[in-house]
């Protein structure tokens, strides 16, 4: 009788350890979630979200929003920073929009490159790990510089085609921060 108390306890204590979740363990899930969903869009070809195509958008209004995100691959912030300090991104939403878009897409792949880097760092300190795991970070450089790119080219040609977008997670991120209007 004993043992089947022992069991009985030991299972209602397992259960238990499983409802409660660390918050550390609680951000893996939400993580785990939202790369399942940008995963199951890709699979989907969405690339893009609450795409509409904003009618008082002029030409000029397109082209700047295409430079926007163009330039991002061979002057980083250069032209989003000229766009938001002229006077005309406080008269034309649509290059602002643009504007704050693509140097926060460009903060974050920059941002996402001194991660790795400082990381390819700090692992080559130990021994032969450490040789593998640069090779590896090495090896995919490349593949990230490349994303990176067509991201733009590609954001830039939708901005181009007049459209304003949502970039999943980094849009609402910068409506939350104020840094977007609606």
């Amino acid at each position: 009788m004993d043992n089947e108390q022992n069991k009985n306890q030991e299972q209602t204590q397992a259960q238990s350890e499983q409802e409660i979740r660390t918050p550390f363990e609680q951000v893996v899930d939400t993580a785990r979630d939202q790369a399942s969903e940008a995963a199951d869009a890709f699979r989907r070809g969405e690339f893009l979200r609450d795409e509409s195509i904003d009618s008082s958008a002029s030409s000029d209004d397109r082209l700047i929003g295409l430079l926007s995100y163009a330039s991002q691959v061979f002057v980083p912030l250069v032209m989003p920073i000229i766009v938001l300090l002229s006077e005309s991104s406080k008269k034309h939403p649509f290059q602002r929009y643009h504007a704050v878009q693509s140097m926060a897409l460009s903060l974050v792949f920059m941002a996402i490159g001194l991660t790795a880097t400082v990381a390819a760092i700090i692992v080559q300190l130990i021994p032969i790990l450490g040789f593998f795991i640069g090779l590896a970070i090495a090896c995919l450089t490349p593949i990230g510089v490349m994303m990176y790119i067509i991201a733009m080219l590609y954001y830039g040609y939708q901005a181009h085609q007049g459209k304003r977008f949502a970039i999943p997670g980094l849009t609402n991120f910068l409506y939350d921060q104020g840094w977007l209007e609606k």
